[in-house]
């Protein structure tokens, strides 16, 4: 079975919603690339994200470097408890 996620521009801020994991990962980060161009600053709110695994995390870190690619601010709103331990238990949550 296939989690839906999604990821939709909302007042200048990019909303993740749904269940993002391995399956979906790649849908959303295609769909992200149109929605990065329109918005002037990555403010992207995790608030309505019901779960994610570690390909969340990945996406996360390939926002960031899209960010700088494109010299635009990169915040991360909501993050969940248990994205915060997977980015914690790979080093990376300072970045966050």
């Amino acid at each position: 079975m296939v989690n839906k996620a999604d990821i939709t521009l909302e007042q200048n801020q990019l909303q993740m919603s749904g269940e993002l994991d391995f399956w979906n990962v790649m849908s959303i980060y295609k769909k992200s690339l149109s929605l990065l161009e329109a918005s002037p600053e990555l403010h992207f709110d995790f608030s309505r994200l019901k779960a994610s695994d570690s390909a969340g995390l990945a996406l996360i870190v390939e926002w960031i470097k899209l960010g700088k690619q494109l010299n635009k601010p990169v915040r991360f709103t909501h993050l969940s408890e248990d994205m915060m331990s997977i980015a914690k238990a790979a080093g990376i949550d300072g970045m966050l």
